[in-house]
This record gives C-alpha cells, structure tokens and sequence, in this order.
C-alpha cells in the first residue's frame, strides 16, 4: 500500500504531465500545480522545490516504468519482435495524446535548464540502450534482421521524435501513425 506522500507525489506529476502537455514547460507554474492539486504551496513544496524538480521526476518516472514493463515482459517470456511493437504501438499512442505528449516540453526543458539538458541527453541513452537490446533480442531470435542494433534504435528514436515533433504541427491519426511505425519495422523484417 502506498503512502500518503506518495499519494501526493503521484497527483503532482499526474497533474504536472497534463499542464505541461497542455502548455509546455515554461508556461506552467507551481502555483498553477498546486491549484490542480489542491495542495498548499506548502504541501506541494515538501515534495518538489520547482517546476523543473516536477518535470525531471516526470522524465524519470517514464523510464523506470518504461524498465519495468520491459522487464516483466521479457520475464514473462514475451516474444521480442512482440514487445518491441507493444513499445511502438505505446509511443505512438503518446505522441497522438495531447493530454500525454510532453514532447515540446521536453525539447524546451533541455533548452532552458542545463540540468534538463543533462536529464534529457541520459534519457536518449537509455532510450537507445533499451531499443537497441529489443533489436538485438528479436534478431537473436531470426524474427527481424538487424545486424547493428544500436544504429538502427537510434535511427528509430530520431523517427520517433520526428513523429512527435510532424504531429505538433501537422496532427497525425492512429492509422498514419501505426502505418509509419509498421513501415519501419518492416524494413527490418525483410
């Protein structure tokens, strides 16, 4: 059973993911945190001391569920090629959600706080590192064709990031999205 201050610090990132969705980085204040909250600036001060304290624990909790799900798929004997299109299929999900995507967020947060920068350069490193061993698992196992998986997780990291960053300024559908993603990992099955 979680705690009460755990509790409190879920609904601040919950309702700081959905604020800086909304709004991008800079815009969103802890005042309007505490106001979606409902917690005394008193309250939401004992758990995080800024804005920019809120969106590193928003970007390391991503990770760490991101590791776990992995994890217990992989645990769970979950084909690779299998979790590789369940990651696929659950980004491009995010990137379409305007209540999930912090993408220009995220791009913003690097660019006005070194520490973001610091945070976000380690979260594309272990976003490759993690694709890449998806990669590799599926062509240890003959169901895709890789034979440099981290160049290629790479390259489809950049293709993510440049679905989310097409969808902010021509919105992409469910079906174009899955399309592109499907496109690319058939590439890989050839």
């Amino acid at each position: 059973m979680s705690s009460k201050g755990d509790r409190s610090r879920d609904s601040i990132l919950q309702t700081a993911l959905g604020l800086f969705a909304a709004r991008g980085f800079s815009a969103v204040t802890m005042q309007e945190i505490c106001n979606g909250t409902g917690l005394s600036r008193g309250g939401l001060y004992r758990h995080y001391g800024s804005t920019e304290e809120i969106f590193a624990a928003i970007i390391a909790r991503e990770q760490r569920l991101a590791l776990e799900a992995l994890e217990k798929a992989t645990a769970a004997g979950v084909q690779p090629l299998q979790i590789l299109k369940a990651f696929l299929q659950s980004r491009a999900q995010q990137l379409l959600d305007p209540a999930l995507c912090i993408d220009r967020a995220t791009a913003e947060f690097a660019a006005v706080s070194p520490r973001g920068k610091e945070i976000l350069v380690k979260r594309a490193a272990d976003s490759v590192e993690i694709l890449a061993k998806m990669l590799a698992m599926a062509a240890e196992c003959g169901q895709i064709r890789c034979p440099d998986p981290e160049n290629t997780a790479l390259q489809l990291l950049w293709f993510l990031e440049g679905m989310g960053r097409h969808n902010a300024l021509l919105p992409l559908d469910k079906a174009e999205a899955m399309g592109r993603l499907n496109s690319f990992l058939s590439a890989l099955l050839d």
